[in-house]
């Protein structure tokens, strides 16, 4: 089988970073079916990731968290930037060993130590310093939630799921301190390696990382999307993560996991209808539906 051509501008990065390579696969596609990830081997034996961003944005974040953010992490815990080409957005960078948990089997105890080392690696973004970072979009809260509740009727959920959401985001939620964000944390971006009788959790792709506040996003997703029926990996993660929530961070992840569900369900009617994350909206809508919120502190 004849190995997928890598474009010009992406090879000639490669080459300059690596010298001569072998081009294993093509791991993501852009929207419109382009190739975006290439994975390679170099010639020394590394397998790298060229990748290239869909936008100025994405490139900026992502090449300023490897520079600044990623390094805080430790050792192994996520990937080496290398090279970079900010007028084709492309970078090149080291591959972390393992396997998405997100596709990987697991004990019962070995997902709670998932759970606990990425609590770890969150509490290590959050804690890294703000300054120079890309600062993520504000809107009033208002305007969040007209475009959600109109994301919803795009996604056509029913009048009562609106009505839920409706529900559930009118009142702002408490403001919390904003902090370095991975943005898009979760099991797919979790890579798992075994080391010895140890399991070793990574992070990759920070094209979404950002200066916001963790519930809008990290957070959000770990305790409403996640966890919800499993109170033993819930647990885990905040061990990892070193304290639990206060009730104004509860609140306000069960606000933002309201305004998140239907771009969620907006994506993944967009993704071939990828179910993992239709299941994430329709867990939101349970406990939005079933669960009291949260009592902000007075």
């Amino acid at each position: 089988m004849t190995a997928p051509a890598v474009p010009d501008d992406a090879d000639r990065l490669l080459r300059r970073t690596a010298g001569s390579y072998e081009v294993l696969g093509v791991r993501s596609h852009d929207r419109a079916g382009r190739p975006a990830v290439w994975e390679v081997r170099a010639g020394d034996g590394r397998r790298l990731f060229a990748k290239r961003h869909k936008n100025q944005l994405m490139h900026r974040r992502e090449t300023t968290a490897y520079r600044h953010l990623a390094p805080g992490l430790g050792p192994g815990r996520a990937p080496l930037l290398l090279a970079e080409d900010t007028t084709s957005l492309l970078v090149v960078t080291t591959a972390l060993p393992g396997t998405p948990v997100i596709t990987t089997a697991l004990a019962p105890a070995e997902e709670r130590e998932v759970y606990r080392q990425a609590g770890l690696l969150a509490a290590r973004i959050h804690a890294h310093p703000v300054s120079g970072g890309v600062i993520g979009e504000q809107l009033p809260w208002s305007q969040e939630r007209e475009r959600a509740l109109a994301r919803a009727r795009d996604a056509k959920l029913s009048d009562e799921d609106i009505q839920v959401l409706a529900d559930a985001t009118r009142a702002e939620p408490p403001h919390t301190a904003s902090a370095a964000c991975h943005g898009d944390f979760g099991p797919r971006n979790w890579l798992l390696h075994r080391q010895h009788n140890n399991l070793i959790i990574g992070v990759i792709d920070f094209e979404r990382s950002q200066v916001e506040e963790p519930v809008r996003r990290d957070l959000m997703r770990v305790m409403f999307q996640l966890t919800p029926h499993r109170p033993d990996l819930r647990g885990a993660f905040l061990a990892g993560y070193g304290r639990d929530l206060t009730a104004d961070e509860l609140a306000a992840c069960r606000a933002w996991a309201a305004i998140d569900c239907p771009a969620a369900l907006r994506w993944a009617l967009d993704h071939h209808r990828d179910e993992e994350v239709i299941g994430y909206a329709r867990t939101v809508l349970d406990q939005l539906r079933h669960t009291p919120p949260p009592h902000p502190a007075l």
